[in-house]
């Protein structure tokens, strides 16, 4: 597949550096949808900026000590800042349309802002959203349909290369990753509060987003009720919120020993995970247990599929699948520690510490970004063969 730019950012046809633009809808957009691609770019020379739509006010709060209501727009026009100094962008901007409400703002007059915005800081790479707005927010689509118009109507200058933001349907199991990487370890993992805040937030976006297949929720044990049944298949793997919980082997007599037991910051359950193996231990909730939950898939909503869905798909080596219109595969994998960075820096967002998390599973998770490229139309061929 193409990259983004036909020759080197950093000297682009020998005259100046190939201007970048990404147009988003709120702080954070940027770095989520195509964070290492603007890194990649912005080191090899290239001039990238960033223009979110709104400062994000009516967003989660993940971090109570970060932001109030009253300060979150604040707050985040500085985060996307802070995140466009660890991709190298030489700029950032948040212009002031309402949060939650740019599919509500008059067509015409985002088009025009939109076109006004082009003139002005005269992009040759655009990267913006598709009309699934890459995670279905109506804010997202909004945007992506106001900037691609502007794209399409520009006259004045040379013609805009435009990229809409892609994510695949990713068959990675963040649970199996993880408890590879609890095994893996000498010692018992046992996470601090503040890995089990960003494991939380970090799961259920990736998730969410479709970067990893998981179903992960919060789930309720009261004392005395079993998580983890001693032969069971392994299918789930828990993290301890709150409570304790022991681990209780039991023989053949049906005598039964407790062997060790589980605090909060710590994994229960993936030592059947990683080894494809029966649970070798009963697990049993000693207080009111509360647990992050990881399982292999969601459970299946009862409606009819999409007719044709799978034809609109194609699969790629990992399994995984992707738009079958996606034309262009970035290698990113030497800048997720940078995308990883700026999505930290958005800490009222995502309250995470890089660091935490195993690195192999980021390089998996976010090394490649996928776009499909909209403009310039190719053109119609008059024959099939490329010679005539």
């Amino acid at each position: 597949m193409d990259s983004v730019a036909p020759e080197p950012a950093g000297s682009h046809r020998g005259r100046q550096p190939l201007r970048v633009l990404g147009i988003f809808a709120h702080p954070d957009d940027e770095t989520v949808c195509a964070g290492g691609t603007l890194a990649k770019y912005a080191h090899a020379g290239a001039e990238v900026r960033v223009v979110s739509l709104t400062k994000g006010g009516a967003g989660e709060i993940r971090d109570a000590s970060v932001a109030t209501r009253a300060t979150l727009m604040e707050v985040r026009e500085k985060e996307l800042s802070a995140a466009g100094e660890e991709l190298g962008l030489v700029e950032t901007t948040c212009l002031d349309y309402p949060d939650q409400g740019l599919s509500e703002v008059d067509v015409r007059t985002l088009v025009d802002h939109m076109s006004a915005l082009l003139e002005d800081l005269d992009p040759e790479v655009v990267i913006t959203f598709g009309p699934d707005g890459f995670s279905g927010h109506p804010d997202h689509a909004a945007v992506g349909a106001a900037v691609t118009a502007a794209c399409h109507q520009r006259r004045s200058r040379a013609p805009i290369r435009l990229f809409h933001c892609h994510r695949p349907q990713s068959r990675l199991l963040l649970r199996d990753r993880l408890a590879a990487w609890v095994v893996e370890m000498t010692t018992r993992f046992n996470g601090t509060k503040d890995f089990v805040h960003a494991l939380s937030v970090f799961s259920r976006e990736t998730t969410a987003l479709g970067y990893a297949a998981d179903f992960v929720k919060v789930e309720w044990f009261p004392s005395g009720t079993y998580l983890i049944e001693q032969g069971e298949i392994a299918t789930t793997m828990y993290l301890i919120l709150s409570g304790r919980a022991e681990i209780r082997r039991e023989d053949d007599n049906g005598h039964l020993r407790v062997v060790d037991e589980s605090r909060p910051g710590q994994f229960v359950g993936e030592e059947g995970i990683a080894s494809s193996s029966p649970r070798n231990a009963h697990v049993v909730a000693v207080d009111d247990v509360t647990t992050l939950t990881f399982s292999a898939s969601a459970p299946i909503a009862v409606q009819e599929s999409e007719p044709n869905a799978e034809s609109r798909t194609r699969a790629l080596p990992s399994g995984d699948r992707i738009d079958a219109r996606v034309d262009t595969c970035i290698d990113v994998s030497a800048f997720v520690g940078h995308k990883i960075r700026a999505v930290a820096a958005h800490r009222s967002q995502y309250p995470i510490d890089p660091s935490s998390f195993p690195q192999d599973v980021l390089q998996e998770m976010f090394g490649v970004e996928y776009f499909i490229q909209i403009a310039p139309e190719q053109e119609l061929k008059t024959s099939l063969l490329d010679d005539e």
